[in-house]
């Protein structure tokens, strides 16, 4: 005698732990989660939208609880964000990365004592000035931070098992990260003596097969001065702005002091300040002649330079110092080509027609109060109207808020924020070649 088999009744049952990672990635606002991947003991047979079905929220120093705003949730089958969900045991938290509670560290203002630097008056002459040289420091909360993953509905494997509701809370101490491209940058050194050194970061692309990648080199501004060979990677897209559309090495050092010790006008030296130094420049040149030297796949017709405010001033230095070798730059919010200190109006025809030929674009806002316009238009008026440099670009903004252009932070000295998240701005860049321009060098 047959009797009939009934299908075994739905039981909702806890699973194995969740394992949870948190996704990082360099934003126009620094270093901030955005997403999080939460790994299931199988494959979760859900749909593409699970955002009912989870709820995030952080707590800093055991304070009040915050939510995090999620804007995508799906699965897929690699622990990391996707255009489409796939197949897999991984479901993907997507989260808004302007929010205030997104940050994993607060900036710790630092070098805020007046100091003393050589400037121009109205009438030419040389003056002493008083600035303030600020910085900002990433200081990481680490532990006092926690994020609170909440499963709020019942998640079907596709084993048949129905998980019940589930919480998971961790840290945002560096084991519990992933940040995009950030953790590939090695840390390095280049010197020409224990005491005259540069720190650095180095970013070496997979290499695959025979193919050559090109070069990028990052120079930051002012605000990231500093010892921690960090805050000038997490503070901007500067160092990942080519990577974001393109495999390839990228080098991004970082200088400690605000002048240099191995360049000072007192002992008879050349002087200037950040970027300016001769010193600073030729450890610049070392670290790229060396990386280049010992690594074949880079491509030596397309090596960039990336600055942005003090870092623009110091990418005009290096084309000047080498006027044949770099492919095109960006320069972002800079000064006026041979500024010294605050010296400036030393750029003429004589001592810019070396770089006539070179593909640089620069940007600037009119509003700029930190650096002055009228930098950038003038390195543009001497290139584009004297010398007809059939390359250089200008792009100036209105920029009165936050927003505007697509800067993202309330400053019109920010003009990066648009620099790096322009497709059409990197995209050029990348397109430049060396080799289209030496004949006419």
């Amino acid at each position: 005698m047959l009797f009939p088999v009934w299908a075994q009744e739905d039981s909702p049952k806890s699973g194995k732990p969740i394992q949870a990672t948190l996704l990082a990635e360099i934003t126009s606002l620094g270093q901030r989660v955005t997403g999080i991947v939460l790994e299931y003991e199988d494959n979760v047979l859900a749909s593409s939208d699970l955002r009912y079905s989870y709820q995030v929220f952080t707590q800093l120093e055991e304070k009040e609880k915050h939510p995090r705003s999620i804007i995508r949730a799906y699965v897929n089958d690699l622990p990391e964000k996707a255009e489409q969900a796939k197949s897999g045991k991984f479901v993907i938290l997507e989260l808004d990365d302007r929010e205030a509670n997104a940050a994993l560290y607060s900036l710790q203002a630092d070098n805020q004592q007046p100091m003393k630097f050589q400037a121009k008056d109205q009438t030419g002459k040389i003056v002493e000035i008083e600035k303030v040289q600020g910085i900002k420091v990433p200081q990481y909360y680490g532990e006092k931070l926690v994020y609170q993953i909440d499963q709020t509905g019942y998640i079907k494997l596709s084993n048949g098992k129905t998980l019940e509701r589930n919480s998971v809370s961790l840290n945002t101490e560096k084991d519990h990260i992933k940040t995009l491209f950030i953790d590939d940058f090695s840390e390095q050194v280049v010197m020409f003596n224990e005491n005259n050194s540069l720190k650095y970061r180095f970013y070496r692309p997979d290499l695959r097969g025979n193919k050559k990648y090109p070069l990028t080199i990052f120079l930051h501004g002012s605000g990231q001065v500093g010892t921690d060979n960090l805050a000038h990677l997490v503070s901007n897209k500067g160092a990942i702005s080519t990577l974001q559309y393109e495999e390839g090495f990228v080098l991004a050092p970082q200088y400690s002091t605000v002048f240099d010790p191995f360049d000072d006008k007192t002992k008879g030296q050349q002087g200037g300040i950040h970027w300016q130094t001769q010193n600073r420049a030729n450890l610049v040149l070392k670290m790229i002649d060396d990386v280049v030297q010992h690594n074949s796949a880079i491509d030596k017709d397309r090596i960039y330079l990336v600055g942005l405010s003090r870092g623009a001033e110091g990418v005009l230095n290096l084309l000047l110092k080498r006027p044949h070798f770099f492919a095109g730059a960006l320069l972002a919010s800079g000064r006026e080509a041979y500024t010294t200190e605050w010296i400036d109006g030393n750029a003429n025809k004589e001592n810019l027609a070396s770089i006539k030929n070179v593909p640089m674009w620069f940007f600037h806002s009119k509003e700029d109060r930190i650096s002055p316009v009228k930098g950038s238009r003038i390195n543009y008026e001497i290139l584009h109207h004297q010398l007809h440099a059939p390359y250089v670009r200008y792009t100036e903004f209105s920029t009165e808020k936050a927003g505007d252009n697509g800067i993202i932070n309330h400053n019109p000295h920010n003009t990066w924020d648009v620099v790096f998240n322009s497709p059409e701005v990197m995209r050029w860049l990348l397109q430049q070649r060396r080799a289209m321009h030496e004949n006419e060098n």
